[in-house]
């Protein structure tokens, strides 16, 4: 049964008053109105006092006397889903969630290793095309139901696997995506050192486990130079490589990773290091303290952990613009390369990395809307944060390319060879840069403490998304959300022990490759289908009107019922097509036990999407209605109280005044 949502008498999101809903409001018939309709009446069928007056509608037979007899609410506070704030919260939540630590090294990287402009352009076509709709459809749809992403599917019953993918895929991310935040906790300690010495990475020291082959980039040779941008000498290469490491690398797999020599026979971890778990508890308690009360706790802190990072990313910004050699980084990242528009490797990625950057198809944004009040202008919402979630990573960009060119002046390195990818322009170049400005320890401290709290947001959906499925599914546990967001971070804290091993780090590569790759696309494909062509974008765009007083554009329609999918299937095509192997670093390779380990993490979340249509097309089949498996359950509708009853009433005639939703003809929904 779909839980009750007690509306609050503040204005936030409502349009009109109560008054217009069809009852009054003072009176004990209005208290006893409002208890009988706070959760969806059961429409059975079954034959009431009289048949007179009995309407059919939609195919289901409708009693007016059956509502009165509608069971009551057993207790309004185990069916209390609670709400944001204001506004604001949500914003502010959505903006946390999108804009992560992926903006800050994950966008530069793919630019810095595509092309700079050349990866942008694709970037923002797509964007307009899939990126924008897809979030506005996110959230209009977790905002008109008030479910989450596993119990929204009630508008598409045989879609139910999707949502299921949605919540294993956000565990999965959120085990080892606070591994990440436990690195800048250790960074943000280290940087405490600067106080009254250089940053512990500026030099080759041996308490933290510096070897002969460390060398500091402002003492380099001529031919020190050649060698150190060449890939680093292993077991698995011997020839055309180099054996020198730079400081700040050395330090980030010696002393934060403690990293082995790589994965060779299954279960080995090759042993922890202390400080590194010790961080990730850390993690795990900032985020229970924060989520312990579900979105009434989150929603508050938010105002800070959304807001800081922006202070301290435009403080980096101007700070690096004016550094000598900024301009040489700036110009590489804007200026393209026609040549690479051509590449579909190039614009496979950027729909990787948006998707990846605005959260779509993780269930986190279905999440979010549905904490808002049902006439919350969402469009506007949606609009903004997408819009917001792009600048973002372009401001991150230019810090990240003006440091890039900084390096490159300093150390006479060329831009493209002076930082290596992945989590390394985050951990290994932009620490190095830190190290040669005034106050270096007040700037180190203030960027990893940023990091942290991109994470932390981040963190703060991916975990919540899997709590609401669980509230939505047993209202009960709602009444122990401290006990089950325990629960949940313990839960993931162990699961996520693995990570913060010497050999974490290529768990957490594989984790982040297979885990968070192609079945975000997969899942993204079928969310599409589902609700556009299955629910169908007409009882969508009618969804919508309700909410916000108008149908989406023409255009956004057209994007979500053909380019979408269309750009979806080309994108997994490609993706598929020129799949290769992924190795640790381009240089230490996976036994094949690790990728059969992967693809069983894409298979975990993808395969639910076909095993949950069997299982569903089952089910109604045993019960002869094996044709209504693609149409909405008796259950859907939308998610606010007031504005079912006001639906029913007038529809059936009630308590007719002023129409309301007398326009509302959405044939889809069967139980009003």
């Amino acid at each position: 049964m779909m839980p009750s949502y007690q509306v609050n008498d503040d204005t936030y999101g409502r349009s009109g008053s109560y008054n217009n809903y069809g009852y009054g409001g003072g009176s004990d018939n209005t208290v006893m109105m409002k208890d009988r309709y706070d959760r969806p009446p059961a429409y059975n069928g079954r034959d009431s006092n009289s048949g007179t007056n009995r309407k059919r509608e939609n195919g289901h037979s409708r009693s007016k006397s059956s509502v009165v007899q509608a069971p009551l609410s057993t207790d309004s506070e185990e069916y209390e889903r609670g709400h944001w704030g204001s506004k604001a919260e949500f914003i502010l939540s959505c903006i946390g969630y999108s804009v992560g630590i992926g903006n800050v090294w994950r966008f530069p990287y793919l630019a810095y290793q595509n092309g700079g402009g050349a990866f942008l352009v694709p970037y923002f076509i797509l964007l307009l095309l899939v990126g924008k709709p897809m979030y506005y459809m996110e959230t209009a749809l977790g905002q008109f139901a008030r479910l989450s992403p596993l119990q929204i599917w009630r508008c598409a019953p045989i879609a139910t696997g999707v949502g299921v993918g949605m919540i294993i895929l956000s565990t999965i991310v959120a085990i080892y995506y606070n591994v990440i935040m436990a690195y800048s906790i250790i960074y943000v300690g280290a940087s405490f050192r600067g106080i009254s010495e250089d940053l512990p990475w500026s030099y080759c020291g041996e308490w933290w486990g510096a070897d002969e082959n460390c060398v500091t980039r402002s003492n380099l040779t001529e031919e020190q130079k050649l060698t150190i941008v060449l890939p680093r000498c292993n077991a698995y290469r011997t020839e055309n490589c180099s054996s020198l490491q730079s400081s700040p690398e050395q330090f980030w797999e010696k002393y934060i990773l403690g990293i082995g020599p790589g994965l060779t026979e299954f279960g080995d971890l090759n042993g922890f290091k202390y400080d590194l778990p010790m961080a990730l508890a850390l993690s795990w308690v900032v985020v229970f303290l924060c989520l312990m009360k579900g979105v009434k706790s989150s929603g508050k802190v938010v105002y800070f952990t959304a807001t800081f990072p922006y202070l301290v990313l435009i403080a980096l910004l101007v700070r690096g613009v004016t550094l000598p050699g900024a301009t040489e980084g700036l110009y590489y990242l804007f200026v393209p390369e026609w040549s690479r528009l051509l590449d579909p490797i190039v614009w496979r990625k950027a729909a990787e990395q948006m998707f990846f950057s605005l959260g779509l198809s993780w269930g986190g944004l279905i999440m979010f809307g549905s904490y808002n009040k049902f006439h919350n202008k969402i469009h506007i919402d949606a609009a903004i944060v997408s819009s917001l979630d792009f600048i973002t990573s372009i401001i991150s960009s230019c810090v990240v390319f003006s440091v890039l060119g900084y390096l490159s002046q300093q150390t006479g390195i060329d831009i493209k060879d002076v930082a290596k990818g992945g989590q390394g322009l985050a951990f290994v170049a932009y620490p190095e840069a830190l190290a040669s400005l005034p106050l270096p320890w007040l700037w180190s401290i203030l960027f990893f403490l940023m990091l942290f709290f991109l994470g932390l947001d981040s963190e703060f959906a991916l975990l919540e998304t899997s709590l609401t499925a669980l509230y939505d599914g047993f209202p009960a546990l709602r009444k122990h959300k401290v006990k089950m967001t325990a629960l949940g971070c313990i839960s993931c804290f162990l699961l996520g022990l693995p990570c913060v091993s010497s050999n974490g780090q290529y768990v957490l590569d594989l984790m982040d490759t297979y885990g968070a790759g192609f079945a975000v696309l997969w899942i993204a494909l079928w969310e599409v289908v589902a609700i556009m062509w299955i629910y169908g974008y007409k009882n969508f765009s009618k969804d919508i009107a309700l909410m916000i007083g108008s149908e989406p554009m023409m255009l956004t329609k057209i994007c979500w019922v053909a380019l979408c999918p269309i750009i979806l299937i080309v994108i997994l095509g490609m993706a598929l097509y020129f799949w290769e192997q992924p190795t640790y670093s381009g240089t230490i390779p996976y036994p094949e036990w690790a990728h059969w380990i992967g693809w069983g993490l894409v298979g975990l979340s993808a395969v639910q999407v076909p095993l949950w249509a069997a299982i569903m097309s089952m089910v109604y089949c045993c019960k002869r209605k094996v044709s209504k498996v693609a149409s909405p359950s008796k259950l859907w509708g939308p998610g606010d109280a007031q504005v079912r009853k006001a639906i029913f009433e007038e529809q059936n005639g009630i308590a007719p005044r002023k129409q309301v939703y007398g326009g509302y003809d959405n044939q889809a929904i069967s139980a009003y």
